[in-house]
């Protein structure tokens, strides 16, 4: 089974030409010392929207050999906690293979994940990260996440999963969590929430960053897969998280009253 692309066209050019020049586009032009990392957040919009700050973000790491790729279930179908059941991802610049060894490692350590592709089917958060991540050329396998729940319990058992996982690989391996920020106020409600936010972030606080989302109702849409990042990284010794870039839809629409946000943070 190949999971095809559903938002190519739409979110990003469709042809692997205008992807690459729209990527290339998009990269910072002055060379970016590279680092070595944990985990990520990066933003999931259409690449003329937050695909400058998604750029910054992959502009500035080490390569990995496995991706395990955690974003939100928008659509609400399929499994609460669910693993691609493809076999590889499609998208116009070729294949993406699924890393099926460990994937199964994780099935076997924790319950509450399965494998489910209908929670996939229409999801975009993790496709839109594909793209970048394939324009080295190099072969890389991913690890498909989507979650359809913000139960801290849940999360905190997957971010501890992951990190027994990823611990015991040999693989050079990298958590990204897919989620934009708070959605549809004006400019300067949507700077103060997702700043309140970004605080627990920064400060590698998962607890902290759901509560926060929560009793402020920040429509931060992908909080619960940060927070298994989040989680994942502290488990593996994170001592640091550094944000990247924050931009807004008004910075690239000019619209101040509908607005989504936008960060790029490196955990290390």
């Amino acid at each position: 089974m190949v999971r095809q692309p559903v938002v190519a066209g739409m979110f990003y050019e469709s042809t692997a030409g205008r992807l690459r020049a729209e990527i290339q586009q998009l990269m910072p032009s002055a060379p970016v010392s590279t680092r070595q990392a944990l985990g990520v957040m990066v933003p999931h919009a259409g690449y003329i929207y937050s695909g400058h700050t998604a750029a910054a973000v992959y502009a500035r790491l080490c390569p990995a050999d496995v991706y395990v790729l955690l974003g939100p279930n928008h659509t609400g179908h399929g499994k609460a906690v669910a693993i691609s059941a493809a076999e590889a991802w499609q998208t116009p610049l070729g294949q993406v293979q699924v890393e099926q060894s460990m994937v199964r490692t994780i099935l076997n350590i924790n319950s509450e994940v399965q494998l489910d592709e209908l929670a996939h089917l229409q999801e975009h958060s993790l496709e839109v990260q594909l793209p970048f991540l394939q324009m080295p050329g190099r072969p890389i396998t991913i690890i498909p996440i989507v979650l359809g729940t913000q139960r801290i319990q849940t999360l905190e058992a997957l971010g501890k999963s992951l990190a027994q996982c990823l611990q015991a690989s040999n693989k050079k391996c990298l958590i990204i969590a897919s989620s934009d920020m708070n959605h549809f106020e004006s400019l300067e409600r949507t700077r103060q929430l997702d700043e309140s936010a970004l605080q627990h972030v920064l400060e590698r606080d998962p607890i902290g960053l759901l509560e926060t989302v929560r009793k402020k109702n920040i429509s931060m849409c992908g909080a619960g897969p940060t927070a298994v990042m989040l989680f994942a990284a502290r488990e593996m010794g994170a001592q640091e998280a550094e944000l990247v870039e924050y931009t807004t839809s008004a910075d690239f629409s000019g619209d101040k009253d509908r607005v989504v946000g936008y960060a790029g943070v490196i955990v290390g």
